[in-house]
């Protein structure tokens, strides 16, 4: 049984959920407002996991509204009673899930969709099945689908590749304290995404956790009788603050506020704030959140190495692009396998406006040429291609094909697009 998203509960009733196209564009050029933003996805997710394993009666406010989100949450509703399960496109449930999985009594067969088929996920399945867990490929080996037959894991010393994704070591991180010996997870290769296997860490610690981190070592002790804390608030999305920072860089003026955020955020993504801060954006704390605005610029780097936060590709991308400016980013090897080739397409996409790029296994090169004009982005079924070209719109009309993908994480973007002054028209 495959299980479904309500797609149109994402909009209102202004923008068709199913529309081919959007054409985006500002009158003005000018961004004022408040935008309440959703909550961080990557917090929200590894507190459900953590709720579903260990406290099931603890309260959790802020949560994320995204399309990834409420997938999980229909996995963690349908188990444990359905055996066949569906991740989606959700690359977060799959992997999460796999190891709530594997660590529980019980036999499931977990799938997903055609691309996360493509989706590579052995590692975590070597080191699952390395804690005694029985894990068949049911079509390609190395690729969902999976058959789980999950039990109760011993733990110990366990070692992983983590050069993919840094999924795999959290959704290990998630299950330790529920295993016999705990875990003593060491990873090879240089890891990607970092800065999430920190916020695991926090994530753990504000539920009283023991977590340590060394090194490329993580020493989690077996822990099952803990007091909970209070209701835990979820941050908002720092990765959906960081479109907003892109379109304040290419606005005329832009003074806008983003509620709820913490001075000193976990969120790997947090760093887009200086990572946009040559483009002339800036931010300051104000209260319980912050005030992006315009700045004077800082001296352009030769090179961005986004291994630590890859997701912020699409957004610092388009936004340097549309800059003209030309310097590499790098560290993007992750960007392959994602809901798409996300180097393949950046590349594609800003060659219609005439950006010169030169790609390789792990890096884009901007060589410039950008030419605002009106032109057709396609979006792959990639909810950032779609919200990361939108800052474009403040130079030029464009059009989004498929708009709808932005539900995958951040669904009210578009409303809150008009919020700010945007004029979108269904096409």
């Amino acid at each position: 049984m495959i299980l479904k998203c309500p797609w149109n509960r994402f909009w209102s009733i202004t923008i068709n959920a199913f529309m081919t196209k959007l054409r985006l564009s500002h009158p003005s050029g000018v961004l004022r407002g408040r935008i309440q933003l959703p909550g961080s996805k990557s917090e929200s997710n590894r507190f459900l996991i953590l709720k579903a394993l260990y406290a099931p009666e603890m309260q959790l406010s802020g949560l994320s509204d995204s399309k990834d989100s409420e997938i999980l949450q229909q996995l963690l509703a349908a188990y444990p009673n359905q055996k066949e399960l569906n991740a989606g496109d959700t690359g977060t449930a799959m992997r999460f899930f796999t190891a709530f999985l594997a660590a529980q009594e019980g036999e499931w067969i977990l799938d997903g969709s055609e691309r996360m088929r493509e989706r590579p996920i052995a590692p975590l399945v070597k080191a699952l099945s390395d804690l005694g867990a029985e894990i068949e490929y049911l079509e390609e080996p190395g690729f969902p689908p999976l058959k789980i037959e999950g039990r109760k894991l011993k733990g110990g010393l366990l070692h992983i590749d983590a050069s993919l994704s840094s999924q795999y070591l959290s959704a290990l991180m998630m299950i330790a304290p529920s295993l016999e010996q705990g875990l003593e997870l060491r990873w090879e290769g240089q890891p990607v995404s970092m800065p999430y296997i920190y916020l695991t860490a926090i994530c753990m610690r504000r539920m009283g956790f023991k977590v340590f981190v060394l090194g490329n070592e993580v020493r989690i002790p077996a822990q099952t009788e803990l007091e909970f804390p209070k209701p835990i608030a979820v941050e908002p999305d720092w990765s959906a603050a960081s479109y907003w920072l892109a379109m304040a860089a290419l606005a005329q003026e832009a003074e806008i506020y983003l509620p709820g955020f913490r001075q000193y955020s976990m969120q790997g993504d947090s760093i887009v704030s200086q990572l946009m801060a040559p483009l002339g954006v800036d931010q300051t704390f104000i209260g319980s959140g912050i005030r992006i605005h315009k700045a004077e610029p800082l001296p352009v780097p030769a090179q961005i190495n986004l291994l630590d936060t890859p997701d912020l590709s699409q957004t610092l991308i388009p936004a340097y692009a549309a800059k003209e400016h030309a310097l590499q980013f790098s560290g993007l090897q992750t960007l392959r396998i994602k809901e798409t080739d996300r180097i393949v397409a950046l590349q594609k996409e800003l060659q219609k406006f005439g950006q010169e790029c030169e790609v390789g296994k792990d890096f884009l090169q901007l060589k410039g040429g950008f030419q605002a004009s009106l032109q057709s982005i396609a979006t792959y079924g990639d909810h950032r291609m779609a919200m990361g070209f939108a800052a474009l719109a403040l130079l030029h009309p464009i059009e989004i094909e498929n708009p709808e993908v932005v539900s995958k994480s951040y669904p009210a973007f578009w409303e809150h697009c008009k919020v700010l002054g945007f004029e979108l028209e269904e096409l």
